[in-house]
């Protein structure tokens, strides 16, 4: 045994010193191996850090050309100390430090994009955050007179690692000056810089809302939902804005309280809640993957879930639902999404394909998101909540 120990440190030594070869090992690894691994040495940080592995870190660990999501973070839509949320695992339970990091005490996330967050600043700026990396990157809106009299704003974000490490962020603003036209800026990480004023539009101000500050980045595009008969993407590539439709097929004989808008691999999906004196079941539509038209889906009951689960309290009011925080992602062994709903303080889906409620997570007793804003008699789901989708992964700044 003792005559094949320096054998075997020779062998070892070759692979630690082959930066070729060490760099086909690193790259099949957790990316949070990767992180505690950049202390071994000087020439494995070199390779960790280098913008090239890293991207290439993020392909070799997608599905199908899907990355999974590892955890979603639930916030309520408001500036908040970041402490005030909420992680939902799952793959693997882990801490994520997602903002101690960031030296502003208040944000507001905006939307989760393919491994980095977009969040707003109470200091009046964008943050770019990759929690996994522990970066960011502060973006300020361009400097221009006409930002002095802005009425409205609203920001969005487009990045996919698979198709490309640059990313891009759109910025959509009407003038007290000129109401209801609205300008697009938009602003390139490749560049650094914004192009002011590349697209124009008007809306109609009795036409019914699109909701332009909910963006969701699905097929290199970006989509707002709306209540009527059409809602906007904008197509990142060939920077146009286009329309969608947005009329859903009637399924229920009651006046809607929310849409909840997200995308699970390449295909967007609506899930409707109703205004009801027991309010317990939702709608789930699917978008065409030609944008033709929207199907439905499955009508969802959380009151079943009791069924399988009888500790749940849904503490259902009348015309205020039991439940919040509603999304669909992709299952990492299926094909079929899943629906994810927050209620009493627990995390459970539903499974498409076998009709079946599952518990993913109990955030712990006491545990009740944006619990800061709500006083001792108002309902747990007076708020509405967020899933955004976290993604593990290396991408630079």
């Amino acid at each position: 045994m003792g005559m094949k120990t320096p054998m075997i440190n020779s062998a070892a030594e070759k692979i630690a010193y082959n930066h070729d070869l060490l760099t086909q090992i690193l790259l099949r690894l957790p990316t949070k191996s990767l992180i505690k691994f950049k202390s071994v040495s000087k020439l494995w940080r070199f390779i960790i850090s280098d913008p090239d592995f890293c991207l290439s870190h993020t392909r070799h660990h997608h599905r199908n050309g899907f990355l999974s999501p590892t955890a979603l973070l639930l916030k309520g839509d408001r500036f908040s100390p970041p402490s005030e949320f909420s992680i939902v695992p799952l793959k693997h339970y882990s801490k994520v430090p997602f903002f101690h990091y960031i030296p502003d005490s208040h944000v507001k996330i905006l939307q989760s994009c393919n491994g980095l967050l977009l969040c707003e600043s109470y200091r009046q700026s964008y943050l770019i955050c990759n929690p996994t990396t522990k970066k960011f990157r502060r973006i300020y809106c361009p400097s221009n007179s006409a930002y002095n009299f802005i009425s409205k704003c609203f920001v969005s974000f487009a990045f996919d690692p698979l198709t490309s490490p640059d990313y891009k962020i759109i910025c959509i603003w009407e003038s007290y000056r000129e109401p209801c036209k609205f300008n697009l800026d938009l602003y390139s990480s490749k560049t650094g810089s914004w192009d002011l004023c590349i697209v124009s539009f008007e809306v109609d101000e009795d036409e019914q809302e699109i909701e332009l500050n909910n963006g969701v980045f699905c097929n290199g595009r970006i989509h707002w939902c709306g209540y009527g008969e059409e809602s906007l993407y904008f197509d990142v590539e060939k920077e146009c804005l286009e329309t969608m439709p947005m009329a859903l097929p009637s399924r229920m004989d009651a006046p809607e309280t929310c849409r909840y808008f997200s995308e699970s691999r390449g295909v967007l999906y609506v899930a409707v809640t109703y205004c009801m004196s027991v309010c317990l079941e939702f709608d789930v539509f699917e978008m065409a993957r030609d944008y033709s038209e929207w199907n439905w889906k499955k009508r969802v009951n959380v009151g079943d879930a009791v069924n399988a689960f009888p500790e749940l309290e849904l503490g259902c009011i009348e015309y205020y639902p039991g439940f919040s925080g509603v999304c669909i992602i992709g299952s990492e062994k299926q094909e079929e999404p899943m629906v994810v709903v927050w209620a009493d303080g627990k995390i459970i889906s539903f499974d498409f394909r076998q009709g079946a409620w599952k518990m993913l997570y109990d955030l712990g007793p006491g545990i009740k998101i944006g619990s800061l804003y709500l006083g001792e008699d108002d309902h747990l789901h007076y708020e509405l909540f967020h899933a955004y989708q976290y993604f593990e992964n290396l991408s630079c700044l």
